[in-house]
């Protein structure tokens, strides 16, 4: 005869976690909450949170802030997480530099650093240097306690594997088991995810309540094109963890050899590195411009705010073809919200909103376009960054206790 019992158990711990799960994002959403509040916001009765929210308190996880306001004058206690002992790391890695960012759970900021990567620096060596960063930032937070990692990293990321699949531009990376890496030094859980599903997971965790948002895409223009796609508030990977590879479809069958075996692919058209090739073969015929052979993405930022023909043709020009790679994302995915940020929105965002919308509006079909929102980043502080302790706070939630030690 079966021992029924047992499983009878083993699907009351799991009804636990995810009520426990529910509870904290909640907790999350609202950053100031009643147990009333959280009763009606969650359909749990009220013994029920009275229960989750005793035992997150057991674990210093939430604390009692305030007395709120509530129906026919009631007065109750606020409950909050406490972001101020419970932390993540947020690691961003781009191809000329990372960011760390240490987050409290709820995703607000305490402390951000950047570090250059010098060229032709080998990636083991890049990775010590930013464990040796990562320590000292811990070390210097002393009463809070990081429960988890978070990493983003530009390119395809094979998640079941570990590894950077291929990273254009970036010499050295591919094959990177950079969570192998990071777990011989941190007693902690590392996640790593690609750099634009990081950014998508920032986006929408910001958003509190805007239930049209659920389906969006962020597009990374920076020195690569990719983007993170949310189908129904969830975050879309693929099989193998590398969906949303914009950069590298393709808008010219005949274009450019792009280092990922295609041609013509997006990036080689409007992402800075191709902006400032093709500003450097204009120099070249001799063109006029502020800029030189020597010129850097800044200096380009500096000449298009200036008024230099030259940088303003090619700043336009990559505007409209990025918009001819969000168009085919519309077009694949209909989301509801398109959010660009990175590099190329801080040239001149007025002019990229414009040249993006007037593309997009002229191109997809009037019932799409209707019930289409086009924005630029407005978080403050970068969305990748952010997005991967977002990442590692969004493991933490969905089984919280296992994360805490009394």
């Amino acid at each position: 005869m079966q021992n029924y019992s047992r499983y009878a158990s083993m699907n009351q711990e799991r009804q636990q976690q995810i009520n426990r799960s529910l509870v904290i994002n909640l907790l999350r959403q609202e950053k100031l909450c009643s147990r009333a509040d959280l009763a009606k916001l969650s359909g749990l009765k009220r013994a029920t949170i009275t229960n989750i929210i005793n035992e997150f308190m057991e674990y210093d996880l939430v604390v009692e802030e305030g007395i709120l306001d509530g129906a026919k004058g009631r007065r109750s206690i606020g409950i909050r997480i406490n972001g101020q002992k419970y932390r993540t790391i947020g690691v961003m890695i781009t191809r000329q530099y990372y960011s760390i960012g240490m987050l409290g759970l709820s995703g607000e900021v305490y402390k951000t650093r950047t570090y250059q990567i010098e060229q032709g620096r080998k990636p083991d060596r890049v990775i010590e240097e930013m464990k040796n960063s990562i320590q000292r930032m811990i070390s210097e937070e002393q009463g809070s306690q990081v429960l988890a990692m978070g990493i983003a990293v530009p390119g395809p990321y094979e998640r079941c594997g570990d590894k950077m699949i291929f990273v254009t531009n970036l010499e050295g990376w591919d094959g990177i088991e950079i969570a192998m890496y990071m777990k011989r030094d941190f007693d902690i859980p590392v996640f790593v995810e690609n750099d634009a599903n990081a950014g998508a997971c920032a986006q929408l965790w910001f958003r509190k309540g805007q239930l049209g948002q659920q389906n969006l895409v962020y597009v990374v223009a920076g020195q690569g094109i990719g983007c993170g796609i949310i189908l129904s508030g969830e975050l879309q990977k693929g099989s193998i963890g590398i969906s949303g590879e914009i950069g590298h479809t393709s808008i010219d069958y005949q274009g450019p050899e792009c280092e990922c075996g295609n041609r013509g692919c997006l990036e080689k058209y409007c992402s800075s590195i191709a902006i400032m090739n093709y500003v450097r073969e204009r120099l070249k015929k001799g063109e006029s411009s502020m800029l030189n052979m020597d010129s850097d993405f800044s200096d380009f930022k500096e000449a298009v705010r200036a008024g230099d023909t030259l940088a303003k043709e090619e700043y336009r020009k990559a505007c409209e073809f990025l918009a001819v790679g969000v168009v085919n994302l519309i077009n694949q995915i209909n989301p509801g919200t398109v959010v660009i940020g990175d590099v190329l929105t801080e040239v001149e965002p007025e002019m990229l909103l414009e040249v993006v919308r007037e593309r997009i509006k002229k191109t997809v079909r009037p019932m799409i376009w209707r019930y289409l929102t086009i924005e630029l980043n407005q978080l403050e502080y970068n969305p990748i960054m952010i997005g991967a302790g977002v990442i590692a706070a969004q493991e933490v939630f969905e089984n919280p206790i296992s994360y805490m030690e009394k």
